[in-house]
């Protein structure tokens, strides 16, 4: 008597985990990196609440002082301006280095520290796979971070207000460019992305840490040097100083002689020290100016207008995304390439 054997029940697969329990598990493991972006970024933003209300409230204070031309108001504007705007200048130098130090010390880490530590082979075999880990960890950091510097920007924005009014400061100086608008979280975003690709190529958390901290520096020191002057071609003027509420960003300037060839700033001083003395001791910034023309000497200036603030914002912020889009995809590649 033969016996038949049942078939056997079809092989199934494990249901993959969830994405919001994956969500859950990286939020517990980098949730010390958060916290203390959110400490950063909070106090900052304490600071910047404090202080911008009080140099608002100054600044109505001047503005509502009439006649604006006499002793007394002109006196409130210059006090008004020697006790905040140093103070704010000097932070503005300090905050530069705050989209670096956020990106890098979140974005580097991430991977690196499970490669260095080698629990990333227990993560891959727990339902979840090496794919949907590092998106899962990459997309909601990178999501967080870049959110969180967005919204610090638009405060730091408004307490800059008072500065850019008064025309102390223009909106394409390089040392407020990337602080406000798109510019500021973008470069943040940017800083995460190459901390998390050099954590991966380089497998050690500190060394990829000092990596990406100096490829940021490089970019950046390019970008403001070399690189956002030619997003747009720049406007070239003779004569006085371009100028408008908010100046421009003059890059570049120079004499022709009566011949109109360029001549040097010496030969110009020569020329000036000729000047009579009413020309000389005149409170007229443009008497110089005046005099040297009608000896045929021409000044040239080239610069940007600030109404091309939102342009140049844009340009920026658009190519800093698809970089740091690139290499998320890359971090994602490698990830994936990689042995166990």
């Amino acid at each position: 008597m033969t016996a038949v054997a049942a078939p056997s029940p079809p092989a199934t697969r494990p249901r993959p985990v969830p994405w919001t329990k994956l969500v859950w598990v990286t939020w517990r493991q980098h949730r010390m990196a958060l916290v203390g972006v959110t400490v950063l970024l909070g106090g900052l933003a304490l600071y910047l609440l404090i202080m911008g209300l009080k140099i608002h409230s100054g600044y109505a204070s001047v503005t509502s002082c009439h006649p604006a031309r006499s002793s007394a108001c002109q006196l409130a504007s210059n006090l008004f301006t020697n006790d905040y705007h140093p103070t704010a200048q000097t932070l503005t130098g300090f905050l530069l280095a705050v989209p670096v130090l956020i990106g890098v010390f979140v974005g580097a880490p991430l991977l690196a520290r499970e490669l260095e530590t080698g629990t990333f082979r227990f993560a891959w075999t727990q339902g979840c796979g090496r794919l949907r880990w590092v998106i899962t960890k990459l997309a909601l950091l990178a999501i967080v971070v870049t959110s969180a510097s967005y919204m610090f920007s638009l405060l730091f924005s408004w307490y800059y207000q008072p500065w850019l009014a008064k025309g102390l400061d223009g909106v394409l100086a390089p040392q407020l460019f990337a602080l406000r608008g798109v510019d500021f979280a973008a470069w943040t975003l940017l800083a995460f992305a190459l901390g998390a690709i050099a954590g991966v190529l380089i497998g050690r958390t500190v060394a990829a840490m000092a990596a990406s901290l100096a490829a940021w520096a490089g970019l950046n020191f390019l970008t403001a040097l070399f690189l956002r002057k030619h997003y747009q071609a720049p406007l070239v003027v003779k004569g006085a100083s371009p100028s408008n509420t908010n100046p421009p960003w003059v890059f570049g300037q120079w004499y022709t002689g009566p011949n109109g060839a360029v001549v040097s700033q010496h030969t110009v001083r020569n020329v000036a020290a000729h000047a009579p003395a009413s020309v000389q001791n005149s409170h007229n910034l443009n008497a110089v100016t005046a005099y040297l023309a009608q000896h045929h000497y021409t000044q040239w200036w080239v610069y940007h207008p600030e109404s091309r603030y939102w342009h140049f914002q844009f340009i920026e912020g658009g190519w800093l995304l698809a970089l740091s889009l690139i290499l998320l995809a890359a971090t994602v590649w490698l990830v994936r390439r990689r042995a166990a």
